[in-house]
């Protein structure tokens, strides 16, 4: 196994598992809707700000440092989500965990593009992996202080892998605000950017939804990580594919998910349903990623654009799904979602035409 690949499974199964149980800790301390959406929300706006910046230094300094830097600051700063006692600790430790989480996410995918010749699917098929495997771990353990620690030990991992990763050094400096590659990659921005608010306006309140209709923590665990290991399958599969093509089949299946989530009211219902959730975002990503990586020399500030349009939204979606969950409950959420998404799909032919 490629280090990258190791790296991105271990740093994706650390922050998946810190992350899956953020809802129900913030509604055990008494958090209201909006407030549910904002302890989702914090890690995901310091991790925009912790990845554009870092995507655009990705690109001017050397890429194992970099990496290095970001999984030993990570290590430390998950394994202080232990002492969380309060709403206030959960709003502040969980901007820290975004903040450290951000640092080496575009470098690392520079030195995966490097290592693979340009093959990503494989790449990003670890992450999906890690996400899967750190879902069902904290599921099985539910204990919240030993998911901490145990995010910290797979942190902590990846990073002893690094110390074996060769120097890769891009010097293709980037500006700080590269408004010409915006331009020039809009007909994948866009249309990502559409997609990316409305699932996570769905992430932000999904395990809470799934209890609504029938699951425990257990099961919650389940749902994620059969969506999660079906991903690391299809990603590898996907990869040769025309990527535009993959592209736009990602946001078409996008669509479809959502509105089953809508009319969904049994769990048993919705396991079978993260089959079709995991190919739309292995399409999404993987044509997105390649496609970039493909056209653009300053690789790193594109992939930091790309990941930061994610978070910048895994930030704001959280926000809207607060408003409509309180007004609207659950299928308004899912309908808010499929509705925007479907906005993308138009936006994505229209970009391409």
């Amino acid at each position: 196994m490629e280090k990258s690949n190791l790296i991105q499974f271990l740093s994706n199964a650390a922050i998946m598992a810190a992350s899956i149980f953020i809802p129900i800790m913030a509604h055990e301390y008494g958090a209201t809707a909006f407030q549910i959406g904002l302890s989702v929300g914090i890690f995901f706006l310091t991790y925009f700000i912790a990845n554009y910046s870092f995507g655009v230094l990705a690109d001017r300094i050397c890429l194992r440092r970099l990496v290095q830097t970001g999984l030993a600051v990570a290590t430390v700063v998950f394994l202080a989500q232990m002492i969380i006692t309060d709403l206030s600790a959960l709003f502040l430790f969980r901007a820290l965990a975004g903040l450290a989480a951000g640092i080496f996410p575009a470098a690392l995918a520079v030195y995966a593009f490097e290592e693979r010749a340009g093959l990503m699917g494989k790449f990003n098929a670890y992450s999906s992996l890690g996400w899967a495997v750190g879902a069902v771990l904290a599921g099985l353990i539910g204990r919240y202080q030993q998911v901490f620690m145990m995010s910290a030990v797979f942190f902590a991992a990846a990073w002893l892998v690094s110390l074996n990763l060769k120097d890769v050094c891009p010097q293709q400096p980037s500006p700080l605000f590269p408004w010409r590659l915006v331009r020039k990659n809009l007909r994948i921005y866009v249309p990502y950017f559409f997609r990316a608010v409305g699932a996570q306006s769905i992430w932000a309140i999904f395990p809470l939804y799934l209890m609504s209709i029938g699951a425990d923590k257990f099961l919650i665990g389940v749902a994620f990580f059969v969506n999660l290991s079906a991903q690391f399958i299809m990603m590898q599969h996907i990869e040769k594919q025309k990527n535009l093509v993959l592209f736009n089949l990602g946001l078409l299946t996008s669509v479809i998910t959502f509105i089953i989530y809508a009319v969904a009211n049994n769990y048993w219902v919705i396991l079978p349903v993260q089959l079709l959730l995991s190919y739309s975002f292995s399409a999404l990503q993987v044509g997105s990623y390649q496609e970039l990586l493909r056209v653009n020399r300053e690789k790193g500030v594109t992939i930091g654009i790309l990941n930061s349009i994610a978070n910048l939204n895994a930030f704001v979606g959280p926000f809207l799904a607060g408003v409509l969950l309180a007004y609207w409950g659950f299928p308004g959420v899912m309908w808010f979602a499929a509705g925007i998404t479907f906005v993308g799909l138009l936006s994505f032919t229209k970009v391409v035409k």
